[in-house]
């Protein structure tokens, strides 16, 4: 379910327009402030994603539902990781997506 170790860990659920929790939907950055071509996660049984993001900026999240596992649909967010100001653990950001 973790894309990679990084900076900030992004979490969050993915749900479907009923509010029910989506499994095995694909979370990626779509964009970021560099390129990020192997990260992504796979929900779990509970919708539930985490993903590693390398640095300070701000990212793009898409998400695609698998429609052999549940309902189809994708949900975008833009979300803004802040510089550390130096902690010893990552810092957390959570996002829940909505599919559309």
């Amino acid at each position: 379910m973790n894309g990679s170790g990084g900076a900030v860990e992004i979490s969050g659920v993915v749900r479907d327009t009923s509010g029910a929790p989506v499994t095995g939907a694909h979370v990626l950055f779509s964009d970021g402030p560099q390129p990020l071509p192997d990260i992504a996660a796979l929900t779990d049984a509970e919708g539930r994603f985490s993903l590693g993001a390398p640095s300070a900026g701000e990212y793009t999240l898409l998400c695609r539902a698998d429609p052999l596992m549940g309902p189809p649909g994708t949900a975008e967010a833009t979300v803004r990781v802040e510089p550390s100001a130096g902690a010893a653990a990552p810092g957390r950001l959570r996002v829940d997506l909505t599919l559309g």
